[in-house]
């Protein structure tokens, strides 16, 4: 992991000021000092501690991806900005990632992420928290590369609601779900197993409403009919998967306080698959890493109604 070499701070900068106040931090660009900024990202933060939870992902992201962050949060006044630069040692000097947390008046803050926008670049917008008014989340996503949601702040309704206006819309709790879908695909690899894939009638799922309601999506899209939902428990983590293939029963579960679980099936031994609990850090990186649309997600929303 590259080290941090150094790390500069500038508070209350007015916004006509924040380009003068990043260069100044990276030290003029002198000493080896690189701006290489691949991609903008904007978040909308719901409170302090989302600004908080923000700046601690992009430690992580800006020493792969040097970046611009645009944080916003809702205040009073006019907009007024906190900006940071954070340096690691790069492989041609140190590599810089600038960081701008604006708060002003929502109806401010859109005008005020376009002014500071590095031009021709992709543009991936994090929404966190709750959405109160669509209004100030489609003024800063419209145009955006990709936008960054979470179904269980704002709920799949939001979501599905989004995609026809907002077509790179991305869930981070599908991305939650990648190491679910990938243990229940394994389950069906055998001649046997794809059989009883023909009479799957229904799912029961302990977990999260809304990762449970994806599963269901996911499962339906991929069979071309529909399939029974069943959600018996709304837990904080998803802890099973119950497939019922007409009298056959196949199972996916986490094993307590443990990042890996057990699946099984007719014709299968119990076997151990891996089912972590993945950081936020890891799901907005990997994000980020994708232009576009994700064509087995969007089906998988469209199975919902």
């Amino acid at each position: 992991m590259a080290q941090t070499v150094r790390q500069e701070r500038a508070l209350g900068v007015s916004l006509p000021d924040v380009e003068g106040a990043l260069s100044e931090l990276r030290g003029g660009d002198r000493a080896g000092s690189v701006r290489a900024t691949t991609l903008n990202l904007v978040v909308h933060a719901a409170g302090e501690a989302d600004v908080a939870e923000t700046l601690e992902v992009l430690e992580s992201v800006g020493r792969s991806r040097p970046l611009r962050a645009i944080v916003v949060q809702a205040g009073d006044g006019g907009p007024v900005a906190d900006v940071s630069s954070a340096c690691w040692a790069g492989a041609g000097g140190e590599i810089c990632t600038e960081r701008i947390v604006i708060t002003g008046e929502a109806d401010a803050l859109p005008s005020a992420v376009e002014s500071l926008l590095v031009p021709d670049l992709p543009v991936f917008v994090w929404w966190q928290g709750p959405v109160p008014d669509d209004r100030l989340l489609y003024q800063l996503a419209f145009g955006a590369t990709r936008l960054i949601v979470d179904s269980s702040e704002v709920g799949l309704d939001a979501v599905r609601r989004y995609r026809p206006r907002l077509p790179c819309v991305a869930d981070l709790a599908w991305r939650r779900l990648a190491p679910w879908r990938e243990a229940i695909a394994s389950l069906f690899d055998g001649r046997g197993q794809r059989a009883a894939l023909e009479h799957m009638i229904g799912v029961e799922v302990r977990g999260p409403a809304n990762e449970g309601e994806l599963l269901a999506g996911w499962l339906r899209s991929r069979l071309g009919r529909q399939v029974g939902l069943d959600l018996v428990s709304k837990t904080k983590h998803l802890n099973s998967v119950e497939l019922h293939c007409g009298d056959k029963e196949f199972v996916v579960r986490r094993l307590r306080r443990n990042d890996h679980g057990v699946a099984t099936g007719p014709g299968l031994a119990e076997h151990v698959v891996l089912l972590p609990i993945v950081e936020p850090v890891r799901l907005v990186a990997a994000e980020l890493d994708h232009i576009g649309a994700e064509r087995v997600f969007d089906e998988a929303l469209g199975a919902l109604a």
